[in-house]
């Protein structure tokens, strides 16, 4: 299930690169870094649902709506993020704006409202609250802690307001349904695949997200777990990349002169283009590097193989979370009562002969787009809900 060939690949490519396209003129100007619930959607829209004409769709929008229940409910979400600030996050809301925004238009939805904690996590917990006390029928929340918003969630619980885990769990309350992928168990790929690349035996420098945060935790129990395997692999250096490119070459290049050898490295995603910055601006080759499925690394691998052989993998988690929790939350609204308390999803990994089948293709990628799965209804009911 790690990689589902060119068939996902096929649909992944053409609904990531037609959303993009949409969501990089209207979504993204509807994300701002807030200390309060304070930015939502379309705040000049308070007739559009008494329009008789039905709205047209984004055909790539109703590709993900097939067998949901579209009927005019005006139900009102909240989206409680703990951080936008890489690429990854805000591709996260983008998707999350688009499926809204198309779902508020045909009625679905009155309203949402989206907020964002920069990372601090009382700062979160009194968003919850105050997504209660505005009303909101259930809540999206992509956590910065596992254990500090287990308060505010449940006081929603208590209030009738089901919310749904996306992207940065698992929390440690069971008073929510929850949206996970199995971080540890999906970079053990990676990892192993550096273990076998290596041939049990060098120097690995280990890229991190953000400390505390449950999916670093989960990423880097998976890593060590297939790493501690071979004596002869040694962790030389680790840094804190916040999945961010920028913040990966700088925290890589400080490293990199205490270190007289480095013969891979393994990140969580969003650090891999900025790891081959770090090693080009000190002179140094490029050694095996895990891509985390952004364009500008995607970009460099299909034109470095193109040009030398470079020969990698890359994997990543995929920012439609959101946009899935979406429909989960409108059918807890709706009253289901099968969804399952807690749903995994794998990663996406995308081998050296998946590059090579669409090079030209990620050859074009945007810089910061992200290959990975949108997952849509039909894959809710079947992947999701059919979990115990």
């Amino acid at each position: 299930e790690q990689n589902k060939g060119g068939i996902v690949m096929k649909k992944l490519l053409a609904l990531v690169l037609s959303l993009c396209l949409v969501v990089g003129l209207t979504a993204c100007g509807g994300s701002t870094d807030t200390n309060t619930p304070a930015s939502s959607g379309d705040q000049s829209g308070e007739n559009a649902a008494e329009e008789t004409q039905q709205p047209e769709v984004d055909p790539a929008v109703a590709e993900l709506l097939d067998d949901f229940d579209t009927s005019a409910d005006g139900i009102v979400l909240g989206f409680s993020n703990s951080y936008n600030g890489n690429s990854y996050r805000q591709k996260e809301e983008a998707l999350f704006y688009e499926l809204a925004d198309q779902l508020k238009a045909m009625g679905v939805l009155k309203d949402y409202i989206v907020t964002e904690s920069n990372s601090d996590n009382a700062t979160q917990a009194s968003q919850i609250q105050s997504l209660i006390l505005k009303g909101v029928d259930a809540i999206i929340v992509d956590p910065g802690s596992p254990t500090a918003l287990n308060s505010a969630i449940e006081e929603a619980w208590d209030a009738g307001v089901p919310c749904v885990i996306v992207n940065g769990g698992p929390v440690t309350t069971d008073k929510c349904y929850q949206i996970n992928f199995d971080y540890k168990g999906s970079i053990m790929p990676a990892a192993q695949y550096v273990a076998d690349r290596l041939g049990g035996k060098g120097n690995v420098l280990i890229s991190r997200g953000i400390a505390g945060v449950p999916s670093d935790t989960g990423f880097y129990e998976g890593m060590r777990e297939v790493l501690d395997q071979y004596p002869d692999i040694k962790i030389v250096a680790e840094v804190y990349s916040e999945w961010t490119g920028s913040i990966a070459q700088k925290e890589i290049a400080s490293v990199l002169p205490s270190l007289d050898q480095v013969d891979a490295v393994l990140g969580e995603g969003g650090d891999g283009y900025g790891a081959v910055m770090a090693f080009e601006a000190a002179n140094r080759e490029v050694p095996l590097i895990i891509g985390g499925n952004r364009g500008n690394f995607m970009t460099w691998w299909a034109q470095e193989y193109e040009e030398n052989g470079y020969e990698t993998m890359s994997w990543a988690t995929s920012p439609a979370i959101a946009a899935a929790g979406i429909f989960v939350a409108c059918d807890l609204v709706r009253g289901k009562t099968d969804v399952p308390l807690s749903m995994d999803i794998p990663g996406y990994i995308i081998t050296q002969e998946d590059m090579i089948a669409n090079i030209e293709t990620y050859k074009n990628m945007e810089a910061d787009d992200i290959a990975g799965e949108l997952y849509d209804y039909d894959w809710v009911q079947n992947t999701l809900y059919t979990q115990k």
